[in-house]
């Protein structure tokens, strides 16, 4: 008597299910679109001419406060933390650490500004919007691997292709978590840090 459809299947072994080449390469790409967009969509970095790469750069001067702790970067020279002490016309007078005497610093002279101080609620979304992302970028990464390691996702003996997938899905969960997560969290709680601010103009 012969075995029916349905019994031939019942005790024909296991298949494995491997991701193709395009399959997994559509994976990589999804992941890094999402990363991408998470930290498009909250820094646009701005670069002025001969000037350093400002992140956070929509603040003025008016921000700094006598006492507050700034640094400052002069052309060809090492950044430099001070105490800021007042202006005198186009020159910041700073208190560096051990020296007696004020420092008079011209803005013509700076190449970068930024002080420590309480950030806005967007800076604090912003900021820990990006420190989300990245770390949920390693975070999901790693449980995606290991979800895959005990044989929750897939076969632990699956081939290559699994493994990698399953990472770069968890990568990409974990950004979008760490994204939504730390962008919350940064707007209820900016904080505070080092802000980078536009130079400011003559006659302050």
């Amino acid at each position: 008597m012969t075995e029916g459809p349905r019994g031939n299947r019942r005790d024909a072994p296991p298949r494995r299910v491997s991701l193709s080449g395009g399959s997994l390469a559509r994976s990589l790409r999804v992941t890094v679109l999402i990363a991408c967009a998470c930290v498009a969509s909250v820094s646009v970095p701005e670069r002025l001419s001969g000037q350093r790469t400002r992140v956070e750069a929509p603040a003025d001067a008016s921000r700094i406060e006598l006492g507050d702790t700034i640094r400052v970067q002069l052309s060809r020279a090492q950044p430099v933390e001070a105490v800021f002490r007042g202006w005198e016309a186009d020159v910041m007078l700073l208190q560096v650490n051990g020296v007696e005497q004020t420092w008079p610093v011209s803005v013509f002279d700076m190449t970068w500004l930024e002080v420590h101080t309480e950030r806005t609620r967007r800076e604090g979304l912003r900021h820990y919007a990006i420190l989300g992302a990245a770390t949920g970028l390693f975070v999901g990464a790693g449980v995606g691997l290991g979800l895959h390691a005990i044989g929750i996702t897939n076969d632990p003996d699956g081939p290559a292709e699994q493994i990698i997938a399953n990472t770069l899905q968890g990568a990409g969960l974990g950004t979008v978590t760490g994204f939504l997560v730390g962008g919350y969290l940064g707007g209820r709680h900016p904080g505070a840090g080092w802000i980078s601010l536009a130079l400011p103009a003559p006659g302050r």
